[in-house]
C-alpha cells in the first residue's frame, strides 16, 4: 500500500475544521452533537440508582462500611495498578511492528483515559487515550485510534473466555444468556474479521466498499469510517504469535481485575468463593456497556447487587460492598489521573477538546 494512500487514510480520521465546535466552545459543541446521548445516559443512571436504592435499609449498608478492612483495600488498589501495567504491556505488543513505546508513558496515558471516563460523558476517555498516545509517542492519530479499537476487540475475546468459563460453574439467567449470545456474535465477528484481513493481506475494506456505497444517506459513509478504523486496528497484528501474546496479557489484565474484586470481598468481610469475583467482573463489564453517566454511577451499583444476589448476599450488604468497590477504583484513578495530567502539562478541559476534535468524525453516527 502506497504512502499517499496512508496519508489519505490518516486525513479521514481528522474531520474538516467546519465539523468541529468553535475552539472556545467544546462543551457547547459536545452538547449540540451528543446532547440526547448524554441525557439518555443520565436518565439510565438515575433509573439504575433508583433500583439499587429501592427498599434499602441504610443502617445495614452503613454497617458494611464499618466492617471494612483497610489493609485488604490497599491490596485491592495495588491490583488495579497491576491491571493497568498489563494494559500498558498490551499497547507495546500491539505496536511492536511499528515502534517500541515507552511503558511509563503508556501507563500514564491509560490511567488518564480511565480518569476521563470518570469525569467526562460518553466514555470520552477512549478518545483522550488515543489523542495522548498520538502526541506523546509521535504516532498518527489514525494509528493511535487503531490501537484503542484493537484493544477493545481483544478485550471482547477475553470477556468471552471468562463468560464461557462461568457458564460451566454458575447457572445463567435468560438475560445473561441473551447478553452472552450478543457477545458471541460480536466476538466471533471480530475473530472472523481478523482471519479474513490476514487472508486478504489487509485489503478487506476494498472488497466491501461497493456494498457500503449503496447504502442511503450518510450511513454508508459512516459505516465505511467505522470499518476503516476497525480494519486499521487489525493491520497492527502482523503474525499469530503477536496476537496470542496480546490475548495473553489481556487475560492477565482481567485476572488482575478479578483479584481487585476478590481482595475487596475480603476488605468488606464477604466470605465468597474466588469464582464469585470472576462472575461479578463478567456481569459488571456486560452491564457497563449500557449508556450511563460518567463513571457508570447507578449501573455499577445495580450490577454488583444483581451479581452478588446469585451468591445469596443481602441487597444492603451488596450495596455497601458496591459503594466501597466503586470508590476505591474512582479515588485511585482520579488522584493518579490528575497527577499524571499535571506531569504531562495538560488539563482535562484541553484533553476533552482536542480528543473530540481528532475523533469526532468516528464517534458520531449519521443523522
Amino acid at each position: 500500500m502506497g504512502h499517499s494512500h496512508h496519508n489519505e487514510k490518516t486525513n479521514r480520521w481528522l474531520p474538516e475544521a467546519s465539523e468541529h465546535p468553535a475552539a472556545g466552545q467544546p462543551a457547547a459543541g459536545l452538547w449540540k452533537s451528543h446532547g440526547m446521548k448524554i441525557i439518555i445516559g443520565l436518565v439510565l443512571s438515575l433509573v439504575f440508582l433508583g433500583l439499587a436504592l429501592y427498599k434499602i435499609n441504610l443502617a445495614k449498608v452503613v454497617q458494611t462500611f464499618r466492617q471494612v478492612h483497610f489493609g485488604w483495600l490497599l491490596a485491592s488498589a495495588g491490583s488495579i495498578l497491576v491491571a493497568y501495567y498489563f494494559r500498558s504491556l498490551l499497547w507495546r505488543i500491539l505496536l511492536m511492528g511499528h515502534k517500541p513505546i515507552n511503558l511509563g508513558n503508556a501507563f500514564r496515558i491509560i490511567t488518564i483515559g480511565y480518569f476521563a471516563n470518570n469525569v467526562l460523558p460518553l466514555k470520552l476517555g477512549e478518545l483522550v487515550r488515543a489523542w495522548l498516545l498520538s502526541k506523546r509517542e509521535g504516532l498518527t492519530i489514525s494509528l493511535s485510534l487503531a490501537v484503542v479499537v484493537l484493544e477493545r476487540g481483544v478485550d471482547l475475546l477475553c470477556m468471552m473466555f471468562y463468560f464461557i468459563l462461568m457458564m460451566f460453574i454458575v447457572p445463567f439467567e435468560n438475560w445473561l444468556k441473551v447478553s452472552g449470545l450478543l457477545l458471541a456474535i460480536f466476538g466471533g465477528g471480530f475473530f472472523l474479521a481478523l482471519i479474513l484481513n490476514y487472508r486478504f493481506g489487509g485489503h478487506l475494506l476494498e472488497y466491501i466498499e461497493k456494498p457500503l456505497a449503496r447504502l442511503p444517506g450518510n450511513i454508508g459513509r459512516w459505516l465505511h469510517r467505522q470499518m476503516d478504523a476497525f480494519l486499521e486496528g487489525l493491520k497492527l497484528i502482523k503474525n499469530p504469535g503477536q496476537f496470542m501474546a496480546g490475548v495473553g496479557v489481556t487475560l492477565l489484565s482481567w485476572l488482575a481485575w478479578i483479584m481487585v474484586t476478590y481482595l475487596c470481598f475480603w476488605a468488606a468481610g464477604l466470605q465468597l468463593p474466588f469464582f464469585a469475583a470472576v462472575f461479578l467482573i463478567v456481569v459488571l463489564n456486560m452491564g457497563l456497556m449500557i449508556p450511563s453517566s460518567p463513571g457508570g454511577l447507578g449501573v455499577f451499583e445495580f450490577m454488583v447487587i444483581l451479581a452478588l444476589a446469585k451468591y445469596g448476599v443481602a441487597k444492603e450488604t451488596a450495596l455497601g460492598f458496591a459503594v466501597v468497590f466503586h470508590m476505591i477504583q474512582a479515588i485511585l484513578v482520579i488522584v493518579l489521573g490528575w497527577i499524571f495530567t499535571v506531569q504531562m502539562n495538560v488539563s482535562m478541559w484541553k484533553l476533552s477538546q482536542e480528543s473530540m476534535r481528532s475523533g469526532q468524525d468516528q464517534a458520531t453516527p449519521p443523522n
